[in-house]
């Protein structure tokens, strides 16, 4: 069965040398996106002379910015789902590096109706430095993980278990998607646009990080039929150590707001794709 044709979405903030390292990994993917959308919540010099010189390598790639005026990563989001050629989307964060096979993990598991959703496992400052200084590449932490997992313990990795990776519809992994899946992970998920637009993509009420743009769209999607189902150890990212963004002080914020909605069952968002 030949897979869907995919739009690969990135969300970015100034970081080009992260992007510069996702970038090496999607040239070297098993199964390419057919598009690759650049979703800058800014629009920094820097990211576009960045992404300028990389025309030539990917001529698939779309680069979309908007005003930097705060944290906007849900609006930013929702004008790339409209700007996607493609039937399948598939969201990963500016800061993780996906493994060789992850567009073809998230492809080869695709179903309309179903949102896949993958985990992260995150590098510590160390392992991190030395992927951006060249010295390691992910595809060696992917292909010699157990090698590498001691150092990466002691660096202070976690959740280092979603850095395994598992052949797609093997029996191990039949094991492990049978857990129920609380919610997306923002950095690693999947679904087809039309399965989205069910719900009007992200609820851009939310301007502050956390819940609003993986915890909130995954009861949304469950009100409208649509399910979860997992593909960790399927398709992994690592994830580039760096310092807490948010507090647990949004993160409450936005519950607040997210469980208002629930109350009310308001599955397709009133300030999303479409405006109410």
């Amino acid at each position: 069965m030949p897979y869907p044709k995919s739009t690969f979405i990135i969300s970015v903030y100034k970081d080009t040398e992260a992007l510069s390292i996702i970038l090496d990994s999607l040239a070297n993917q098993t199964a390419l996106p057919d598009e690759i959308i650049v979703s800058e919540d800014g629009e920094s010099t820097e990211m576009r002379d960045f992404l300028a010189t990389q025309k030539d390598r990917f001529p698939n790639l779309v680069h979309l910015t908007q005003e930097d005026d705060g944290w906007r990563k849900n609006i930013a989001l929702n004008n790339s789902i409209k700007a996607a050629s493609n039937e399948y989307l598939i969201f990963i964060d500016g800061d993780c590096v996906p493994y060789s096979n992850f567009v073809q993990a998230h492809l080869e598991n695709s179903q309309k109706g179903i949102v896949l959703c993958g985990k992260r496992f995150e590098l510590g400052a160390k392992f991190s430095e030395r992927i951006k200084r060249h010295e390691l590449t992910t595809l060696d932490i992917e292909k010699k993980f157990l090698w590498y997992l001691p150092a990466m313990i002691a660096d202070d990795a976690g959740h280092p278990e979603d850095g395994l990776l598992f052949k797609s519809h093997s029996f191990i992994s039949r094991q492990i998607h049978k857990r129920h899946v609380r919610h997306i992970v923002g950095c690693n998920w999947s679904c087809y646009k039309d399965d989205f637009l069910k719900i009007n993509g992200f609820d851009e009420v939310y301007r502050l990080p956390s819940e609003g743009e993986d915890v909130d769209p995954s009861w949304r999607f469950r009100g409208m039929g649509i399910e979860l189902k997992s593909c960790r150890n399927n398709a992994n990212v690592l994830h580039l150590y760096h310092p807490k963004r948010f507090s647990s002080v949004e993160a409450d914020i936005n519950r607040e707001i997210m469980e208002n909605n629930r109350a009310q069952k308001i599955y397709f968002c009133k300030d999303g794709i479409i405006k109410e």
